[in-house]
């Protein structure tokens, strides 16, 4: 059985046109708007996992601290780092400060160059899904007020 958008109540479903939006709503909430055409009833069933999730990147919290001791160890100044990195100086002084943080390529760039390890791999812990009730379920319903016109 398919639930209401605005209500989120199940049963028969029909399609219809709420304030230039349309939705597929139950007969109770059409009385909000204009039916445009009956759907037909489906059965319900649950899926399984759609695909696995992308592994995130980021950046790890001592990067300043790396990219420094890694231009201290080759002994070079700000510009020479910068040329050597194919960087501005500017942000090569502001990596090295902590006030800018390098971009997932800029990154990979540097790791390659100094051999330092910048960027760290969190896979997103596998979700499980629940077989919701139908108080637990968020619908459109519950964000949009309904006016009454005069």
């Amino acid at each position: 059985m398919s639930s209401c958008e605005l209500c989120g109540r199940l049963g028969q479903i029909v399609t219809a046109e709420v304030e230039g939006v349309e939705l597929k709503i139950c007969q109770l909430c059409a009385k909000h708007g204009t039916i445009i055409r009956q759907t037909q009833q489906r059965h319900a069933f649950i899926r399984g996992p759609i695909k696995k999730e992308e592994p995130e990147y980021r950046i790890v919290d001592n990067f300043a601290e790396l990219i420094r001791g890694a231009r201290e160890k080759k002994a070079l100044s700000h510009a020479d780092f910068a040329k050597f990195l194919n960087e501005k100086e500017s942000v090569v002084a502001h990596w090295e400060a902590g006030s800018l943080k390098p971009g997932i390529e800029a990154a990979q760039r540097l790791e390659a160059k100094l051999g330092l390890k910048l960027i760290v791999v969190e896979e997103a812990a596998p979700v499980k899904l629940d077989q919701q009730r139908k108080g637990d379920e968020l619908t459109l319903g519950d964000f949009v007020k309904v006016r009454k016109r005069k």
